[in-house]
């Protein structure tokens, strides 16, 4: 039986910002009391209206290994995710577009989609939009999808453009690697970082020049597909195991008769139709319950917004961690400089620019022993460091064999 709910088994641990009342932030675990790491000297558990979250989130699954369908491991060969492109512009911009001076193939795309409307506009060089940026468009058609459907797109900045945000994709080709096209994307982007600058002062959050639009494309023309030659087909594992490709070829055989189904190597299954339509042969197969081997310990960073994915496997050596923060502040103040009287002098501005860098003391943190998941968040909780410093103390109990996981950074 395949689990009725997809989540069954999967523990979300969220991280909140502590203050131990001495300007550290400590990471607490949703639905716990505690705030801190636990028989650390000197911090006194704290939490209050001047708590500050960060902007961090800790997914760990207990899930073992559960009955699915062997479509759920596989991927049908001679019909792929086809991968599309294409070149475009984003307008609308609140002035954090590129600057053409310096994008100048910017200029030249407004210059021709503007001669392709008919506009002729002979003196350029005055010409310094800031609410327009070149991007590159990207998407993932799945196997079998027609023309008129929809899909995802994402949305990437090529110039020098502050943000994409506000911004609106204007009607897009989108090209395979063939060169044909199959799709055109249009519309408002969704972006989730922000930028913001003044008086030579700079903040952001996330990554405000990358965007989404879900459904943003409509398919113009289906890619082709081909899933069965000849009566036989073949399944590629998307993670390739000698044990699930012989499980899957065993579980096949069993349900279909001694030779339908043949393990040629870890990542591929043969399958020969005995009867019927291909389409109701594989639909049968592919639902066909398995109850897959467990997986290897993983560990998956999103490096864009801070999140961890760790699955059942993961477990925590003894290592000892040596944190501390290194902070760098810019200010740039503007100011006049008036000129004496009777001095034929004029007037100029002045830019005055501090730089201050703090070095906050380090934390050294014993990290024991932690066989499961929930030993494995209280000791990395220890820690008490920000999302990014989190990240890189991971890859670096990985470099130090402290830790056993693969880590995957997407």
């Amino acid at each position: 039986m395949v689990a009725a709910n997809p989540f069954q088994g999967l523990a979300v641990l969220r991280v909140f910002g502590c203050n131990n009342g001495e300007g550290t932030p400590w990471p607490k675990l949703s639905g716990s009391g505690a705030c801190g790491p636990s028989g650390v000297q000197g911090r006194s558990p704290w939490w209050g209206p001047g708590a500050k979250p960060l902007a961090f989130l800790l997914f760990f699954s207990f899930a073992h290994a559960d009955t699915t369908t062997i479509g759920q491991l596989v991927t049908v060969a001679g019909a792929p995710t086809n991968q599309l492109y294409g070149y475009g512009l984003v307008v609308g911009l609140p002035g954090t577009g590129d600057q053409t001076t310096q994008v100048p193939y910017t200029q030249q795309s407004i210059l021709n989609m503007m001669r392709n409307m008919g506009i002729a506009l002979p003196n350029v060089t005055s010409m310094q939009p800031n609410d327009v940026a070149s991007v590159m468009i990207t998407a993932e058609v799945p196997a079998f999808a027609q023309a008129g459907q929809r899909v995802d797109v994402t949305v990437s900045a090529v110039g020098n453009a502050a943000s994409l945000a506000g911004g609106v994709l204007l009607p897009t080709p989108l090209r395979g690697g063939n060169g044909v096209v199959y799709a055109q994307a249009q519309g408002a982007l969704l972006v989730s970082g922000f930028a913001s600058s003044a008086g030579g002062n700079s903040t952001s959050v996330n990554v405000p020049t990358v965007g989404s639009l879900p459904g943003g494309a409509i398919l113009a023309n289906s890619i082709p597909a081909s899933f069965a030659q000849n009566g036989q087909t073949q399944l590629l594992l998307d993670d390739p195991s000698f044990q699930t490709a012989q499980q899957i070829a065993d579980i096949i055989n069993a349900s279909y008769g001694q030779g339908v189904a043949s393990a040629t190597s870890p990542g591929e299954v043969d399958l020969q139709n005995t009867g019927g339509t291909p389409v109701r042969f594989l639909a049968g197969v592919l639902s066909l319950p398995i109850t897959p081997a467990a997986q290897a310990p993983t560990i998956i960073v999103d490096a864009q917004s801070g999140t961890i994915v760790m699955n059942a496997g993961v477990t925590l050596g003894p290592a000892v961690v040596s944190h501390g923060d290194l902070t760098v502040n810019i200010t740039t103040q503007n100011s006049v400089s008036q000129p004496g009287p009777l001095s034929n002098g004029t007037t100029v501005g002045v830019t005055n620019s501090s730089v201050n860098a703090k070095q906050n003391k380090a934390d050294v943190i014993n990290l024991p022993h932690a066989a499961t998941l929930a030993d494995v968040a209280q000791a990395l909780n220890a820690v008490g460091a920000t999302p990014s410093d989190l990240v890189a103390i991971i890859e670096a109990l990985k470099q130090a064999g402290a830790i056993n996981g693969n880590i995957k950074v997407i």
